[in-house]
């Protein structure tokens, strides 16, 4: 019956998709990637004869998770094919292209037919799946098959459906996999309540990949043209809640910086709308250097991770909404964090960067200016936020080799 119902709701979920498609551009991309998935996935692996590692990550979050493993997957199997797929439209656009992966495809959603023409296609020897993304046809399939697959930088929360007591069918799913890596302790205690094993403290690769942007420095000649050696602040994936607070602390002109905004989503309208709210002269990084900008509008994809470097403060948005976006991106350079007070104490780095007064959430632009002014006049606490920030993500690094370790160790089906 539990499989039935939720076959029967990943019908409506198609359903709906197509339905909002015609006036939801993130959903047409879905309905088009769905509709296109098959023809390329034949034609990448037609000619194959290397073993496959799939990687799967829901959308950008996750792949930004799960690169640093892709990375030394690649580099310890360099004669192995990697196939990435994504669910969501909001990694899949930005990421197709990306390098040192063989082929990047959506996801064909999850289905008794679907799944088993994908893993009869594809052959994996490996899968990995990235945080989250339990789909039921696909794992009980790689299950069926004896197929390694293992679950990395995983986190639990008490809350979630897995461990209520009519939580059985979900997790079933979580028994499929071979071998579950969770970011922390508590998350390993919650999966030992229900019987769950093998599970691992592996950490979070994302501070993995965080601290490559910071080894990997890659210049944008466009933002060292407006920074001009200026002190600046940057406003990262920021909603319009967000810009609701943070337009009348660029307005007030308290704080002699320069603001690099950085939206969550690209919407011209969106865009334009913040400009004209915005007192001070602004640009847009598509539009031509203006000597006289005051706040550079960022309506371009890739940046955001080198755009930290060498800020004074950094707010990161989404906790006024449905939850807080990466923190980590910011704190390996060094910069105090802000964010709103809603919806961030699920994300574990986040609670931990408050614990230790390297973030702060807020509730408005007030309580915003008064603690950026509290930390900007006392030089000496600017300065050691900065330098325990790098330390503390720097510290958190080395999630990517303990997997890795395993991998290796689990020859069978990988080499």
């Amino acid at each position: 019956m539990r499989v039935w119902l939720y076959s029967f709701a990943l019908f409506l979920y198609r359903q709906l998709v197509r339905l909002v498609s015609y006036v939801k551009p993130k959903a047409q991309l879905w309905n088009a990637g769905q509709s296109d998935v098959w023809e390329g996935l034949e034609k990448a692996l037609r000619d194959n004869t290397k073993p496959v590692a799939w990687f799967h990550t829901a959308s950008l979050g996750e792949f930004e998770q799960g690169k640093p493993v892709m990375e030394a997957y690649r580099a310890q199997f360099p004669t192995h094919f990697i196939l990435l797929t994504f669910f969501s439209p909001s990694g899949y656009e930005v990421r197709k292209n990306t390098s040192g992966v063989d082929y990047v495809s959506y996801l064909p959603l999850d289905g008794a037919r679907s799944s088993e023409r994908f893993l009869n296609l594809v052959k994996p020897s490996v899968a990995i799946f990235v945080k989250y993304e339990f789909w039921y046809f696909y794992l009980q399939g790689l299950r069926q098959r004896a197929i390694p697959t293992i679950l990395i930088s995983a986190i639990f929360r008490s809350n979630q459906v897995f461990f209520a007591w009519y939580g059985g069918f979900f997790r079933s799913l979580l028994q499929c996999f071979t071998q579950i890596f969770v970011q922390d302790d508590h998350s390993k205690a919650l999966l030992d309540s229900i019987a769950l094993s093998p599970v691992q403290v592996g950490g979070d690769t994302r501070f993995d990949r965080v601290v490559q942007h910071l080894r990997q420095p890659k210049p944008w000649p466009l933002l060292d043209q407006f920074i001009n050696n200026q002190a600046f602040m940057v406003l990262g994936s920021v909603w319009q809640s967000d810009m609701d607070v943070l337009i009348p602390l660029i307005n007030s002109n308290e704080f002699p910086f320069k603001w690099v905004i950085v939206p969550h989503e690209i919407h011209l309208d969106e865009l334009k709308k913040w400009e004209e709210a915005i007192q001070l002269p602004t640009q847009f990084s598509t539009e031509s250097p203006r000597s006289d900008a005051q706040v550079l509008i960022v309506n371009e994809v890739g940046y955001l991770s080198q755009i930290y470097r060498g800020a004074s403060f950094a707010y990161i948005g989404g906790a006024f909404g449905a939850g807080l976006h990466n923190t980590l991106e910011a704190s390996v350079y060094g910069p105090t964090v802000f964010f709103g007070n809603k919806n961030y104490t699920k994300f574990k780095e986040a609670r931990d960067l408050v614990e230790f007064g390297l973030a702060y959430p807020i509730a408005d632009d007030t309580s915003l200016a008064r603690k950026m002014r509290e930390i900007y006049d006392a030089e000496d606490v600017f300065v050691n936020k900065q330098v325990q920030a790098r330390t503390f993500v720097s510290l958190q690094a080395g999630a990517t080799q303990k997997i890795m370790n395993y991998l290796i160790e689990q020859s069978h089906g990988i080499k």
